[in-house]
């Protein structure tokens, strides 16, 4: 399946990078913003990170634009790592709901967050 390519303003500031195969993945190379006082990554970067991937992957599956409804996130080690990436993949499907689980791990496959969210899904109209 040939996918579009999502791109951001946001994502560039942040430093996501996003790679399309068989799922969406995000990348997101640690930056010095990011960091807070004690030298931990702040949880909202993950948050965002969870709900942008999981957003992305709904829209580009359903071809729709995909509105949070809840997300319920977990969050296991802030500790700076070189690099993050996100995997998210679709539970359910039903009418315009659709409910996404997410990751977040380094490189070597230390898991570093996890969510579950459920998104509003509206249609994207064909001009």
């Amino acid at each position: 399946m040939n996918r579009p390519k999502t791109s951001s303003t946001f994502f560039d500031y942040m430093g996501f990078k996003s790679t399309i195969a068989d799922r969406f993945e995000l990348n997101l190379p640690l930056q010095p913003h990011l960091l807070q006082d004690d030298g931990a990554i702040h949880p909202g970067v993950f948050s965002t990170m969870l709900d942008i991937s999981m957003g992305a992957t709904i829209s580009i599956e359903t071809n729709s634009f995909a509105t949070t409804i809840n997300l319920n996130l977990s969050f296991f080690d802030l500790l700076p790592k070189e690099t993050y990436q996100a995997e998210t993949k679709i539970l359910k499907h039903e009418g315009k709901y659709v409910t996404a689980e997410g990751t977040i791990f380094t490189e070597d496959g230390v898991l570093i967050a996890k969510g579950i969210g459920t998104f509003k899904a509206t249609p994207i109209k064909q001009k």
